[in-house]
């Protein structure tokens, strides 16, 4: 192997907009994650109390149009807490983000990504488990975000 990200898995340091255009077989996805330290008990909007262990959580959601600007939400301090992400990441700040156009729908790369799904968070909109995955570690995130994407392209973003 020499050492680099599979093509499927390209990092960036910036909040540059795409210049690619999905092509209308594919939906617009995008990977939140947010590391948690330690076990903390968190009440969820409607969800109510949520227990998260440490490790690595990924939240999967979907945008047809304003990605970026979804994207850069989920990650921003201090915003109103209106989906079930924000309580999470209003405690414990978005790190890494990943940008994907696929054929999967969120319900499927959420399951692809291969960690414990937490039940119903992210999915009041469809009949899943759940569009958060916990994850240990986030070399095992990475792994199956690469997996899942195969040959979609799939962009990091860093904090």
């Amino acid at each position: 192997m020499s050492g680099r990200p599979p093509a499927a898995v390209r990092a960036l340091t910036t909040m540059a907009p795409l210049a690619a255009a999905a092509s209308s077989d594919r939906r617009r996805l995008y990977v939140v994650a947010a590391w948690v330290p330690r076990r903390e008990t968190i009440v969820v909007g409607s969800l109510g109390a949520v227990t998260f262990a440490r490790g690595w959580y990924a939240y999967v959601g979907s945008a047809r149009r304003g990605r970026d600007a979804r994207v850069a939400r989920h990650r921003r301090a201090g915003k109103p807490l209106r989906w079930h992400a924000d309580y999470l990441f209003s405690r414990y700040p978005a790190g890494r983000a990943w940008l994907l156009d696929t054929r999967l729908s969120e319900c499927e790369l959420a399951a692809r990504l291969g960690g414990e799904v937490v039940p119903r968070f992210g999915s009041s909109d469809c009949r899943c488990g759940g569009h958060l995955v916990w994850l240990p570690r986030l070399v095992a995130l990475r792994a199956a975000l690469a997996a899942a994407a195969g040959d979609e392209p799939t962009r990091e973003r860093r904090r």
